[in-house]
């Protein structure tokens, strides 16, 4: 993900995928039976986290955050939450839908997952830590956004070793970013206003220093019970459930997706729970068969490629609904 103020317009982003329709399971759950939410609904947030907010107004109506707010973590001035180092335009406009969609399946019986980035401070996404000795002409000690690489002066070194890294490199559409979400910081904690209820399921994803992973099925249980994200070192989420295995445990049929970033986490993690991310060749958690991305409570990078992802999804037996109330959005699923 990208210091996104200003946006940047990433091009070349090729999205492997092909065209599926919905399974005659899925198109079963269609019409007024659809719309009720139950235990077999998963709702799903990507990546809400401080980093890659916007700067966020304190709420003048008396709402408390869900943790005290440090005086680092405020913008100069102290009436905003502060941008993070990978800011996504307009993220500040959907804290309010997802607290909605999660009031939503709390009154309803539904089950709430959730994804942290989680990375150590000398991960492989960052470009200050594949810049130096290896890429001298690219060097960037304080961290930037690199990319899409490879660009001269860079050179394979010094790279995550996951799949889709590999994929983006040779595709020469493969980004590195400021450092961002590194656990145990404030920058890698939920946005401070969102209510993830005590009993989510959290899944936290890119510990491993060698390997990045934009979708949150690359990604195990938080060992941390609430509020998920302060503690947990990379050995001991080693090992841990996958979301795969968390969503067939718990019976979901149906998954309902918001968050960050349209183009990147929120992307990678609908394909990958449609079967449909050639780069990861990830099958589709067991007896999951409907996936809805709810546009209006997600955020994308730059709209050339959250475009070509919401085209990836919808090609890949995906439903993308713009209705920001979660119940006409349900209904608008339905309806699909």
């Amino acid at each position: 993900m990208t210091k996104m103020a200003p946006l940047l317009l990433l091009a070349g982003m090729a999205i492997g995928c092909t065209a599926a329709p919905l399974s005659g399971a899925a198109a079963s759950l269609s019409g007024a039976a659809c719309t009720p939410i139950t235990a077999s609904d998963g709702l799903f947030i990507v990546d809400t986290q401080n980093d890659f907010m916007e700067a966020y107004p304190l709420p003048s109506t008396g709402t408390k955050p869900q943790y005290p707010i440090p005086r680092a973590g405020l913008a100069p001035g102290g009436k905003a939450v502060a941008a993070g180092s990978l800011a996504v335009g307009n993220t500040s406009q959907i804290v309010v839908p997802i607290n909605a969609w999660i009031e939503h399946f709390g009154a309803s019986g539904g089950r709430v997952f959730a994804s942290l980035d989680w990375h150590p401070a000398q991960h492989c996404s960052f470009c200050r830590n594949g810049t130096a000795a290896s890429n001298p002409s690219g060097f960037q000690p304080k961290g930037d956004v690199c990319g899409p690489l490879p660009l001269p002066g860079f050179n394979s070194t010094g790279r995550c070793v996951d799949m889709v890294a590999k994929a983006d490199y040779g595709k020469h559409s493969l980004m590195q970013w400021p450092d961002h979400c590194v656990h145990g910081s404030f920058g890698s904690r939920f946005q401070p206003f969102l209510r993830v209820p005590a009993n989510a399921t959290v899944i936290k994803k890119g510990w491993d220093g060698t390997i990045d992973t934009y979708s949150a099925f690359g990604g195990t249980e938080s060992l941390q019970a609430y509020p998920f994200d302060t503690s947990d070192a990379a050995l001991q989420l080693k090992g841990r459930a996958t979301l795969s295995s968390l969503l067939a445990a718990q019976g979901i049929k149906r998954l309902w997706v918001v968050g960050i970033a349209t183009d990147y986490c929120v992307g990678g993690t609908v394909l990958d729970a449609l079967g449909k991310n050639e780069d990861t060749k990830r099958p589709a958690p067991k007896g999951l068969k409907l996936v809805v991305m709810a546009e209006a409570s997600t955020r994308a990078v730059s709209t050339k490629t959250g475009s070509a992802m919401i085209a990836a999804i919808s090609a890949a037996g995906g439903v993308v609904v713009k209705a920001v109330d979660p119940a006409a959005a349900i209904a608008e699923a339905c309806a699909k």
